[in-house]
């Protein structure tokens, strides 16, 4: 059985303390029921992880301490992708980040479009990032995908292609994602309604690709999580 994960923004050198905070604290000790001389694995989100055990001792914010016994680092690995998403409603964007938490996306970016039913740019960003957070300590991801700023379809195919990314658009008519042999992969998808005609169109001029993902109509977290994952599942190169 691994040893449960733990997230810190900073790893010291081997033999050092480093501090679990406040929530970290109380889901070690008041979930998990950790104490003096247990071990852990904390991270730090961008590919360093550390090998520790608890002291049994708190700071005075409520922390709880961990000496280091072991670092290493983990390199990313398969194709990395960035999801742009139109924002779904309710629950279902929490499953949106949740999954793509778990499949090691890169970054997720929210997405304002023209039919867009949640504004993209007034998300609860704390939450959800929370819940990016949760679900790479339950993947055992050492990589922490960021909750980039929102940013029109026009914007987003833009910076994708300047970071030299192969950008795929989910819309009917399209090539299979099979096709995309790229190491480097922005997604997007649109809302419930869709991308508007002029998006898309916008998007091609912009060197966007538009991706069918099948005969029937899959829900805006569906469509991501399946993007995603096709492309996750294959190495990179």
């Amino acid at each position: 059985m691994s040893m449960p994960w733990f997230h810190a923004s900073r790893l010291p050198a081997v033999g050092d303390v480093v501090v679990l905070d406040r929530d970290e604290a109380k889901h070690a000790v008041g979930v998990r029921r950790l104490g003096s001389g247990d071990g852990v694995t904390i991270f730090d989100g961008i590919g360093g992880t550390a090998q520790a055990a608890l002291t049994g001792e708190r700071d005075r914010d409520g922390g709880v301490l961990a000496r280091v016994g072991a670092v290493s680092r983990v390199e990313r690995s398969g194709v990395d992708v960035v999801a742009g998403i139109a924002p779904p409603k309710g629950d279902r964007w929490s499953t949106a980040l949740d999954m793509l938490g778990q499949l090691g996306v890169s970054a997720v970016v929210p997405l304002v479009t023209a039919h867009g039913v949640v504004d993209a740019a007034d998300i609860n960003r704390p939450r959800a990032e929370r819940i990016l957070l949760e679900s790479c300590k339950q993947s055992r991801g050492a990589w922490l995908p960021r909750l980039a700023p929102a940013a029109s379809l026009a914007d987003f195919v833009r910076q994708s292609r300047a970071d030299g990314r192969t950008v795929m658009l989910a819309h009917p008519g399209g090539v299979s994602i099979a096709s995309c042999e790229a190491p480097s992969v922005a997604i997007a998808i649109g809302p419930e309604g869709g991308f508007s005609a002029q998006e898309v169109e916008s998007a091609v001029s912009a060197g966007a690709v538009t991706v069918d993902l099948g005969p029937t109509i899959l829900r805006v977290e569906t469509a991501a999580v399946s993007m995603a994952a096709a492309l996750r599942a294959r190495p990179a190169g």
